[in-house]
């Protein structure tokens, strides 16, 4: 999901690193299971998405996504701020091994979940409610961004730190600053022109992390 101007982008950073663990109602993420319906303490944090604009990933656009990222069987599939979840979907599809998504907003997150289990998939894909960065993204070999740039300026010191070398990151129109893509992609639908870029970790990175 995006926000969908650059102020709420701006917002969203924001509210990233200060807000969203008391938006979760706790500083702890929920995973759903079950029912997959959450508690009386999400009933007052419903709707988050609402406030700043919610967008999916066209669908349209998902496979190319999937193939950027060169999807496989041996992938662990990461996606902070999930929406509905139909990329974590389609990557499993697509033959990654296990899916993770977490979003703020808890009817969105009920929605993935409740996706998913339609899918026949819950075996597969874990869906969080609660704040993105809480996530440990170090089992993560592919990570699907589509929330704007100043929420990926905020996670790619995190990106740098916990993903593996070799991991794939594919962001759906926003850049991560300076860290230039190693691929972009230009998608056209009906609508309007989506632009997709990839990134990996490498062992550079990894020794700038470390101080090496």
């Amino acid at each position: 999901m995006r926000p969908l101007t650059l102020a709420w982008s701006l917002m969203l950073a924001l509210q990233s690193v200060i807000l969203i663990p008391e938006a979760s109602g706790q500083r702890k993420l929920v995973r759903l299971d079950g029912a997959g319906r959450l508690g009386p303490e999400a009933e007052e944090h419903r709707r988050v998405s609402s406030a700043y604009g919610y967008e999916g990933t066209p669908h349209s656009v998902v496979p190319v996504m999937i193939e950027l990222a060169a999807v496989s069987e041996d992938d662990v599939v990461h996606e902070p701020g999930c929406g509905d979840a139909r990329i974590l979907i389609a990557a499993i599809q697509a033959g990654a091994r296990k899916g993770v998504g977490v979003d703020i907003d808890p009817t969105l997150a009920e929605i993935s979940y409740a996706r998913v289990k339609a899918a026949g998939l819950e075996d597969k894909i874990e869906i969080y409610w609660g704040n993105a960065l809480d996530i440990d993204m170090s089992e993560a070999t592919v990570v699907f961004l589509f929330m704007g740039e100043g929420f990926n300026r905020v996670i790619r010191p995190m990106l740098w730190k916990q993903l593996p070398v070799g991991a794939r990151v594919v962001s759906n129109d926003f850049a991560m600053g300076d860290w230039e893509p190693d691929k972009t992609v230009r998608v056209d639908t009906p609508d309007r022109t989506y632009v997709l870029y990839l990134w990996t970790i490498t062992p550079e990175i990894k020794e700038r992390v470390n101080g090496g």
